[in-house]
């Protein structure tokens, strides 16, 4: 009996349509697989404005010091929360065949990185925008942050068009420097997780700023802190008021006996979380924050007047409106969810059998 190893180098499937001059460029520092690069720096010092790195799953950081990102690029990871059996950060089962994310270490978007997109990467080190640059239409979707540097705009420069879709924050805060300007910023559908998860941006201006549909669960008294925004459908599970300055405040579901001015709409205070969310100590750590059937959040004295695209009277929280919150994160393109190979095969046998079982994500 000759017994054969096999290693799957690519564990989920990617189908692009490039422009003439895109490229896609796969990291890979797990030994035995041959990639493009092994580090997500080398990747993107030698890719060009407008290239994808795809980040194939590592136990190991793809970023493990400090990096300055000065081009666009698109990152695109396997999603977060895969392994089921990881007591720390419990996973969800069958989403992908691997149980490793792909993980960024610290870095720093700068001047040439504007209009870039982040999807399905695993931040675990702190992530900062600034430091010398006027920074626009960033996009972060369907990402894990971890770490407690945060995701942080580090100084007095401009900051337009920055967006957190589907994300989770996992003691992980959205914060600024107090002479940051920020405008357009939008977080949608996103989940933070623990007592240092939270948005404190008083910094926010103009009209465009969106707090929209975001779940905050095992939150034990951070004080979320915002200004000039459209706060709506938002289930604040923290027993502290949060700070609101010249918003709009409609349809969301507070733990706290939250303080609100005259022109807020169809809130709840003094809302109990265990009646709102799944919660518990089992499962998933995204999956915690999916709502009970019947619970405020899914009152329709709630959801009335707030009409989202062409829902209306969408549900509060993460998982409500019309672009919910995935598990895991797992990219809207097709993936690899189970990968079945022979332990071992007969010497001199001409075939082996393979099952791979693939799904699209869209």
């Amino acid at each position: 009996m000759l017994r054969k190893t096999f290693t799957l180098g690519i564990t989920f499937l990617l189908f692009t349509v490039l422009t003439a001059s895109a490229r896609i460029w796969r990291v890979n520092n797990n030994a035995g697989v041959a990639a493009d690069f092994t580090t997500f720096n080398a990747a993107a010092t030698a890719a060009t404005a407008g290239d994808t790195i795809h980040l194939e799953p590592s136990a190991t950081s793809y970023a493990t010091s400090s990096f300055n990102l000065t081009k666009r690029l698109v990152v695109i990871g396997v999603g977060y929360f895969l392994d089921p059996a990881n007591t720390t950060t419990p996973g969800n089962a069958g989403l992908q065949a691997t149980t490793n994310s792909s993980r960024l270490d610290f870095f720093r978007i700068q001047n040439g990185a504007n209009s870039s997109r982040f999807l399905g990467v695993t931040f675990d080190g702190g992530f900062y925008i600034g430091a010398s640059a006027t920074a626009y239409n960033l996009s972060f979707e369907k990402c894990l942050f971890n770490g407690s540097n945060g995701f942080y705009f580090e100084t007095a420069g401009n900051y337009d068009g920055i967006a957190v879709r589907k994300c989770f924050f996992n003691n992980t805060t959205i914060s600024a420097i107090n002479t940051a300007v920020i405008s357009n910023f939008i977080c949608e559908n996103t989940i933070f997780n623990g007592s240092s998860s939270y948005i404190n941006l008083p910094v926010l201006t103009g009209t465009g700023n969106i707090i929209r549909n975001n779940s905050v669960i095992n939150n034990f008294g951070s004080v979320f802190t915002l200004a000039n925004a459209y706060v709506a459908n938002n289930i604040f599970g923290t027993p502290s008021p949060s700070s609101f300055t010249n918003c709009v405040i409609k349809n969301n579901l507070f733990q706290a006996n939250q303080s609100l001015p005259g022109t807020a709409t169809d809130n709840k205070v003094n809302v109990n979380m265990s009646t709102v969310y799944v919660g518990g100590t089992t499962g998933s750590l995204d999956s915690r924050a999916v709502l009970i059937p019947g619970t405020p959040a899914t009152n329709p004295a709630i959801e009335a007047g707030l009409s989202v695209g062409t829902v209306i009277k969408p549900d509060c929280g993460a998982f409500g409106a019309t672009d919910p919150y995935k598990l895991s994160g797992i990219p809207n393109i097709p993936s690899i969810y189970t990968f079945t190979v022979p332990i071992s095969i007969p010497a001199g046998t001409a075939n082996m059998n393979v099952t791979i079982s693939t799904r699209n994500n869209n």
